[in-house]
């Protein structure tokens, strides 16, 4: 048992305790409240520090980039831009993961990704951000699908035939659900692994996330997703203000991305003082840093981005469940992560302050899964 004493304990949700205890039994959270206690257990004193759930990064390829394999990114598909039967889980290599120390940054937990070059590019899966086997880290797998509706599917499939446009993307996103819908129809058919996992998206039991940047690669998703009734999570979204209030009608969620990485958020104009007011008047909103590119920009460049929502005016508890429970729900991961809750995952982090206010609020321990898996040394 571990428990954490006498902190400021952030449950979620704007939820804030002082002077709290959060009691972790094995992987789990047990207890949390002001008088909680349990003899035996290991004792972590978090008097005048900030006790707060781990960082959820919605999209992160890391794990199955092949770093080691000059040339191959193991993440991206590229025979076929309809793949929905590919696993991420087939690509993932421990070993990678080990080497990127996110538990330092006080990331947790995170959708391992499929990357950005197919239209359709295969299934996700949840996972810790530590672990010592394989078998540890998944937590969940097949929980999502990934697509994409950005330049980049474009530029990967030139000179292969489709699609090589706007119009073709749409067309062929638009026939893969007509054909699987039709599939599903059918009493008697031939096995169809790729059909198959579109149909557990049509029936809404796992999300559509899908990348989108610009305006209108987000109106175009936007009809694609009401013509199917999906449930979507509209990732990047960087030109989101305009199709805002029918994404709210729908109860769909956006996950910004990176708007510091390559500038994004200045191409596309990214308005982050509109983005707090949608989210206050309902707009399922979360910040992420890296996606589905190569390589990880998940350190400073998530705080980044939640400096930018603090300069426009979010509070830091709105900003945290940007980066915690709000990730969690698009994924359809909150009964596990993203709140500090009875029965949930022992994902905590004790930091200075709120680290999305200041960065000299940095973490000062990591749980994962109820173990410490990192402590800052350095005075």
């Amino acid at each position: 048992m571990l428990l954490i004493q006498n902190g400021n304990v952030y449950a979620g949700h704007g939820h804030f305790i002082p002077n709290c205890n959060v009691l972790c039994r094995d992987s789990l959270i047990e207890a949390v409240g002001p008088g909680v206690a349990a003899d035996g257990a290991e004792v972590i004193d978090a008097t005048g520090f900030d006790v707060y759930p781990g960082f959820v990064l919605g999209q992160c390829a890391v794990g199955a980039v092949s770093f080691a394999e000059l040339g191959s990114w193991d993440m991206d598909e590229t025979s076929n831009p309809i793949v929905p039967q590919m696993d991420i889980r087939y690509a993932f290599n421990l070993e990678e993961l080990k080497l990127q120390r996110f538990a330092r940054a006080g990331i947790t937990s995170y959708g391992l990704t499929p990357g950005s070059h197919a239209l359709i590019a295969g299934q996700m899966s949840f996972i810790h951000s530590v672990g010592e086997h394989t078998k540890d880290v998944f937590l969940a797998e097949q929980m999502a699908l990934k697509g994409n509706y950005t330049k980049t599917v474009k530029n990967s499939f030139k000179g292969k035939g489709a699609p090589e446009t706007r119009m073709a993307m749409y067309h062929m996103l638009d026939e893969a659900f007509r054909a699987a819908a039709e599939y599903a129809s059918k009493e008697k058919k031939d096995y169809d692994a790729g059909k198959e996992v579109l149909c557990r998206v049509l029936r809404r039991e796992i999300p559509f996330v899908i990348s989108a940047n610009s305006a209108l690669e987000i109106e175009s998703v936007v009809r694609l997703g009401k013509k199917y009734n999906l449930r979507l999570v509209i990732f990047g979204a960087y030109g989101v203000e305009t199709m805002a209030e029918e994404i709210m009608a729908q109860g769909w969620h956006v996950m910004l991305g990176d708007s510091t990485y390559d500038m994004a958020g200045l191409k596309y104009a990214t308005n982050h003082e509109k983005l707090v007011e949608l989210y206050r008047k309902g707009l399922k909103l979360s910040i992420s840093s890296s996606g589905d590119e190569a390589y990880p920009n998940a350190y400073e460049q998530l705080l980044w981005v939640a400096a930018q929502m603090s300069a426009a005016g979010a509070t830091g508890e709105e900003i945290m469940d940007m980066m915690t429970i709000q990730p969690a729900q698009a994924l359809g991961m909150d009964h596990l992560v993203g709140s500090l809750e009875v029965g949930k995952q022992a994902d905590i982090i004790i930091c200075r302050g709120n680290p999305a206010l200041r960065f000299d609020n940095f973490v000062e321990r990591t749980i994962m899964a109820g173990k410490e898996v990192f402590r800052r040394e350095a005075k």
